[in-house]
């Protein structure tokens, strides 16, 4: 009877030690961050957060000030790109009070929120082009879905370390390219069918898009992938990368009245007198048939 007890607390006994030597291993395998390892935002990083945050903001305002003035035909563009702005300022505001980040396994300051911004505002970009060339919403529907498998694995990248990193960032790159050759090939055979105004808009937007998103995966890169560029560097970088493909953007194509006039097929009539019918938007001569002559 006393061996059986002797035996069973002795077997207690090794278990306990193989857990807390399980657990001290598992610790060691850990990696911690230590205070003066770690790369955060500084007060320069926030100013280039504030300014961002002021550019979006003030570009929604516009925006939606715009929509009001607009025709009922052409408001799917205004609001479209007013929600992408917006979103954009409600991501950058979190970023300036201080939330929605974490500390990735290099030790550094991500900003996941900037990913959830880009999960919802990227397909509203990809919404305002497919507008303007009058493109399948099928299709749009798959690319929509293949821009938010990219999105989540640039996610996954960032979030990842060692080779895990690279292989979510591959995925996400090759995922891009099909992306970037629907915005630069297929989306602009089909607008060389519209109208040269159209066609002219299309391609700026198209340059803009495709620069900028050409962008993104250079700055992970040395950012949250080899870490060698500091985090108030990669803020302003992000920050005017997103104003380019968000505010300046949207000021390209909202502002190009007569092509959002064609892109939307608006009836612009005359009178006879000469006068124009109101409405936000450069005004289009009335096409009067010849047989309402005769």
């Amino acid at each position: 009877m006393c061996r059986s007890v002797g035996s069973s607390g002795s077997s207690r006994m090794q278990m306990l030690l193989v857990l807390f030597l399980a657990g001290l291993s598992m610790a060691r395998a850990v990696e911690v961050c230590k205070v003066a390892d770690l790369s955060l935002v500084t007060q320069t990083g926030e100013f280039f957060l504030a300014v961002t945050f002021l550019g979006m903001g003030i570009s929604t305002i516009l925006f939606v000030l715009m929509m009001l003035k607009a025709a009922p035909e052409k408001r799917k563009f205004y609001l479209v790109t007013a929600y992408c702005c917006g979103i954009a300022t409600f991501a950058y505001y979190a970023m300036l009070s201080g939330q929605g980040w974490l500390i990735s396994p290099s030790c550094r300051q991500l900003f996941y929120v900037r990913y959830i911004d880009w999960f919802v505002t990227t397909p509203l970009i990809l919404v305002d082009l497919a507008l303007i060339v009058g493109a399948d919403w099928t299709f749009l529907s798959a690319m929509i879905g293949a821009d938010l498998m990219m999105v989540f694995g640039g996610y996954m990248a960032a979030i990842s370390s060692g080779h895990i990193k690279w292989l979510w960032f591959s995925f996400a790159l090759l995922i891009f390219g099909p992306i970037a050759y629907t915005i630069i090939v297929t989306f602009r055979s089909l607008v060389q069918r519209s109208h040269p105004a159209v066609s002219v808009l299309y391609n700026k937007m198209s340059w803009i898009v495709f620069v900028t998103w050409c962008c993104y995966p250079v700055v992970f890169i040395f950012s949250e992938g080899t870490g060698d560029w500091n985090p108030n560097f990669e803020v302003m970088v992000y920050g005017v990368l997103d104003l380019m493909s968000k505010a300046v953007f949207g000021f390209v194509l909202l502002l190009s009245h007569e092509a959002l006039d064609r892109a939307t097929n608006l009836p612009r009539f005359a009178s006879i007198s000469g006068a124009t019918a109101a409405g936000y938007g450069t005004q289009m001569e009335a096409q009067v048939p010849v047989e309402s002559y005769i």
